[in-house]
């Protein structure tokens, strides 16, 4: 078995590290086996950040490792990889907005102008499309990936305001047939539901669904069976269970996303684990992960528990491959936690450590 040497990543001139749960650094570069699994780092430069940061996590602890050293775009709040994860494709999410394509290595191929505010990408499946969801400019972008994986200018723009709201975009997600895209709209409380031409590079919308008034809907996140799909409200703190079907999604249960306290609350991301046992919610305020287990085949949700993340303002969470072990990316107080997920009950435990990142947005595994 052979051991790999680790790079340290040096922002600013100030070393990234580990804080054990204690509160003690430790060395973030402990000789580890092959094969660990690589993410990718989306920070706000603007907060400190450094933009993209590269590495793996080590197999023995969890612990994200950085490798050689970042690459300062701007606003690098989430990325996403093709297909085959030889390219990775970042939003500098600001006024003149783009998307860069980016090498493993984190070399810039191109980077090219999406519109205001971008705070979404996602790749579509064959890998020759992806989409950028726009907040400030309120429209979902189609971009063609030319050959080499470089983006192209936009093919089709589509504006989403109703009935003079604002529409503000918030994500875009494929659905598990590969037919459909999914807008969430948290300025209209709508998700747009379109089918694609790959032909043409254009979007067709074929449907929308209407969430509670005041809700604002930010992100979706679908059941691996397919047939349902959970969305988390950023404005009234809730998650609603939606049926989908052949371009159809339904609303059904409305369930809390954290607990009952004074603190205003406002959902980040929402995940499901991969058997669709489970599903998580980042809790910006109250500063905890929401823990549900479906019920029903996926249909309903049962409130399980919501332990804390260990950091302030989680902006986005996410499963490792094993569903082991949970990461949060808490953007104020720029760190990387993550916890031990008990494979049973679904909760996470105690916080095993933190990964120092300024302006944390995104960790991609």
């Amino acid at each position: 078995m052979r051991i790999t040497r680790r790079g340290v990543l040096k922002a600013g001139g100030a070393a990234a590290f580990v804080v054990a749960a204690g509160g003690a650094a430790v060395n973030a570069l402990p000789d580890v086996a092959d094969d660990p699994v690589p993410f990718r780092l989306g920070t706000y430069t603007s907060a400190g950040g450094p933009g993209i940061i590269g590495g793996h996590l080590d197999p023995a602890t969890g612990a994200p490792v950085a490798e050689g050293g970042a690459v300062a775009l701007s606003e690098a709040s989430w990325l996403a990889t093709s297909p085959a994860g030889s390219i990775l494709y970042a939003i500098s999410e600001q006024h003149a907005g783009t998307v860069s394509a980016l090498t493993p290595g984190l070399e810039v191929l191109s980077t090219t102008p999406t519109g205001d505010g971008p705070a979404h990408v996602t790749v579509h499946p064959g890998g020759n499309f992806l989409f950028v969801s726009l907040y400030g400019g309120g429209a979902v972008v189609t971009h063609p990936i030319d050959g080499d994986g470089t983006v192209s200018p936009a093919s089709d723009t589509r504006r989403q305001g109703i009935g003079g709201r604002r529409s503000h975009a918030h994500q875009a997600v494929i659905d598990p047939t590969g037919a459909y895209l999914l807008v969430v709209d948290l300025g209209v409380d709508t998700i747009f539901i379109y089918a694609f031409d790959s032909q043409a590079g254009r979007l067709g919308e074929v449907a929308r669904t209407a969430l509670a008034p005041g809700s604002g809907p930010r992100h979706l996140a679908f059941h691996p069976g397919g047939g349902f799909a959970y969305v988390a409200n950023e404005l009234d703190s809730t998650v609603t269970v939606c049926a989908w079907a052949d371009g159809v999604l339904k609303p059904g249960q409305v369930i809390a996303a954290g607990p009952a306290t004074p603190v205003t609350n406002h959902p980040g991301e929402i995940v499901v684990s991969s058997d669709g046992r489970f599903v998580y919610v980042s809790n910006r305020g109250t500063n905890t992960v929401g823990v549900f287990a479906t019920r029903d085949g996926g249909a309903r949700l049962a409130p399980v528990a919501t332990p804390a993340c260990g950091g302030d303002w989680p902006r986005h969470l996410t499963l490792d491959p094993s569903g082991r072990r949970l990461y949060v990316a808490n953007q104020r107080s720029g760190t990387v936690t993550w916890l031990p997920v008990d494979a049973a009950t679904g909760v996470p435990g105690a916080v095993a450590g933190r990964f120092a990142a300024p302006g944390a947005a995104q960790i991609l595994i």
